[in-house]
């Protein structure tokens, strides 16, 4: 299987009739007004794979603190059935991630195979700030 998109957003929405409807792809910064929050990410997640292969996936999506501390993960899986005579097959997901974010910093959201997995080539460093209540309001957060 091949990640072809893995990105939180603004908003993630799947649609009926297949694929996802988002806003501020990718969400390169998140707000909160207080410190510690609990919030929810969308994420966007896209993948493809041949024919043949990868009947019942699953994927873990796991956030990490700055200090490298697990603070969300959420589990997904699909039925993914061939879909001849075309030789591969895509599917791409809105998934919710729930976090607790306790500070400001760098959080890292990652794509695992399992929940217990240390190794992925794909991660996403996401930027989580207070919002200053002087300034315009902040989207998201």
């Amino acid at each position: 299987m091949r990640v072809v998109a893995f990105a939180p957003s603004l908003s993630a929405i799947s649609q009926d009739a297949g694929g996802v409807s988002v806003e501020g792809f990718p969400l390169t910064s998140f707000y909160v007004d207080t410190f510690p929050a609990q919030v929810t990410i969308p994420m966007v997640v896209a993948v493809c794979s041949l024919g043949g292969s990868d009947y019942e996936p699953t994927k873990y999506i796991i956030a990490t603190s700055p200090e490298n501390e697990r603070v969300g993960a959420l589990e997904f899986s699909w039925t993914w059935p061939d879909n001849p005579p075309v030789p591969l097959k895509y599917r791409v997901f809105a998934q919710y991630l729930p976090m607790r974010v306790e500070s400001a910093g760098i959080y890292t959201l990652g794509l695992y195979d399992s929940l217990d997995g240390t190794e992925t080539d794909h991660l996403f460093p996401l930027p989580v700030f207070k919002s200053n209540p002087l300034l315009a309001p902040q989207p998201f957060g």
